[in-house]
């Protein structure tokens, strides 16, 4: 349980890391230093940001199906649907805490409503099909490692039986 909670958990540190590198390290350096403020007036921006967003969960949901005990395509899946189950509950406590904010305000109006949409699908997807690539590097490593073993029993048996014919 503990080794299952921690590879969710630094899934979900690890896709939000390489969001925010993508995002605020190279997204927006680079469009403030080309495009300035007109940019902000596209669709360009929020098309981005949910690549980002999917790069990013599809790194995590690998990292997190990778390091999971079992059931590797649910740890993966996790990173985005946790990642987003926990957003709302962390406004709501802010918002409790005596912030004088809406913990709900992105979704009050139906455009961000529906980016919350496609965000949250973007994200899911992003992190399930990082998992299956997680579970097959997995996989494939534990089968390289069976065979390097299996190599290495087979030498120590040929050497004990040189050694044995030689006395």
């Amino acid at each position: 349980m503990k080794k299952s909670v921690g590879a969710v958990l630094v899934g979900i540190l690890l896709a939000l890391g390489i969001g925010v590198l993508i995002v605020l390290g190279i997204m927006a350096p680079v469009f403030t230093r080309f495009f300035g403020q007109n940019l902000a007036l596209t669709a360009l921006p929020v098309i981005l940001l949910i690549f980002a967003a999917a790069f990013s969960f599809y790194w995590g949901g690998m990292f997190a199906s990778y390091r999971a005990p079992s059931r590797r395509r649910l740890h993966g899946t996790l990173v985005g649907l946790i990642s987003f189950a926990v957003t709302p509950v962390v406004n709501l406590f802010t918002s409790l805490l005596g912030a004088d904010n809406d913990p709900f305000a992105n979704l009050r109006t139906p455009t961000s409503m529906l980016l919350s949409i496609v965000l949250f699908v973007a994200v899911v997807a992003a992190s399930y099909v990082g998992s299956r690539r997680g579970e097959t590097i997995y996989a494939h490593n534990a089968e390289v490692l069976r065979k390097r073993e299996i190599r290495r029993r087979r030498e120590q048996a040929r050497q004990q039986a040189s050694a044995s014919e030689g006395q």
